[in-house]
């Protein structure tokens, strides 16, 4: 999730992304709205007048949703943190931070900006919905002032769920951090509570498709489901982050990385070295000097009947900012480069000079091993 994703705007320095998934989420909303929620509440308006109430209370609830994540973001760069960019997705949205809050203070305002937004989106709504009433304006208008009013608040309620990372996971993480000084143990101790969470979501569903509403039941195992994988890989980010502090990319690169030389064609490359080694990329040499690299989209892009003649200096591609990183760079940096890139092996440049290879398969198995020795001590 969140990697098939598209731009579709940017505002105050942000970029906003939608997710595939949000395509779901819109067109049950609006199936929702036009079909179940404003014929119930306002009977005998046009099919048509239902619709357009549903595709407006849609997209209020769309803009509703950016405001919430555009004030974490801007709480986020008042203290300093980086935002990657706001996504849209089938839970709604996230405002996605390059690295974890310094201190309890930061994460607190943070994470309770978002709720406060919502509530004063509420009650603007709510103030608009007074109005449209006293001045006797149409129904579908009065209609959809009082769902936007209604569905702000509810999106603030539940996102004060302390049900880690939702915001009232991140307050209680906060004031947990906060009390004992220790963001390890507060957030294993704010994740432990989110299972909880997420079990009893997970079981309401249940209950609910045994009940006779399998549609409500499965929005809520979808539900409890996300906070159960999300309250886990957060706890596991913050292991990562530990375990690696203070590190850079020269304690992990390979000095001596399987090379490839530069004057054999693409079809020795695939049975010398593909074959044999199943890397996805490989540094190419020339003069004993490492030139760029080749990769499996580097070969594939070239039809079959070439390889036989053309030489894998000819596809070589040379060291870039894409492909590399600097000797110094801090583990951490390198690691969410190649999540976010996709590239799972990066040159090493030090002094404009490639010096070795770093993969993300060295650093995870790193990661699996020191934490079975932790835990087993």
């Amino acid at each position: 999730m969140l990697k098939r994703k598209m731009t579709l705007f940017k505002l105050l320095g942000f970029t906003v992304y939608v997710d595939a998934s949000w395509g779901i989420i819109l067109f049950l909303v609006l199936w929702s709205l036009a079909k179940g929620l404003f014929p119930s509440y306002f009977p005998d308006l046009s099919i048509p007048t239902y619709w357009i109430m549903g595709l407006t209370g849609a997209m209020g609830l769309f803009v509703s949703i950016i405001i919430h994540e555009f004030s974490h973001s801007l709480m986020a760069r008042k203290y300093g943190l980086e935002i990657k960019g706001i996504t849209l997705f089938i839970f709604g949205g996230v405002a996605e931070m390059r690295d974890e809050p310094n201190s309890p203070k930061t994460e607190f305002f943070m994470a309770i900006a978002g709720p406060i937004a919502s509530l004063m989106l509420s009650f603007f709504f709510a103030v608009l919905y007074q109005v449209a009433n006293n001045l006797e304006l149409s129904v579908p208008i009065i209609g959809i002032l009082g769902y936007l009013s209604a569905i702000n608040m509810l999106i603030a309620v539940f996102n004060m769920v302390p049900a880690f990372p939702t915001d009232g996971g991140r307050i209680l993480r906060s004031l947990l951090w906060w009390i004992k000084g220790d963001i390890g143990w507060a957030t294993q101790f704010a994740s432990r509570i989110s299972l909880v969470f997420a079990i009893v979501i997970i079981f309401t569903g249940f209950m609910n498709m045994i009940g006779g509403n399998p549609i409500g039941g499965l929005w809520w195992i979808l539900i409890g489901s996300f906070l159960f994988s999300a309250a886990n890989a957060s706890y596991q980010r913050l292991l990562m982050k530990q375990s690696f502090e203070g590190k850079t990319v020269r304690h992990f690169m390979n000095q001596t990385p399987v090379t490839v030389p530069s004057h054999i064609t693409l079809q020795e490359f695939v049975d010398n070295y593909l074959y044999r080694y199943h890397y996805k990329m490989f540094p190419v040499i020339k003069d004993d000097k490492i030139l760029g690299l080749i990769t499996i989209q580097t070969l594939k892009s070239h039809p079959h009947e070439e390889w036989k003649h053309l030489l894998v200096d000819k596809v070589t591609q040379l060291q870039n900012s894409d492909n590399s990183i600097a000797v110094n760079t801090p583990i951490n940096d390198a690691l969410n480069k190649m999540i976010e890139t996709g590239v799972s092996r990066l040159l090493v440049v030090e002094h404009k000079k490639i010096i070795g290879i770093i993969t993300l398969k060295d650093l995870l198995e790193y990661l699996a091993l020191k934490m079975e020795l932790e835990t087993t001590l």
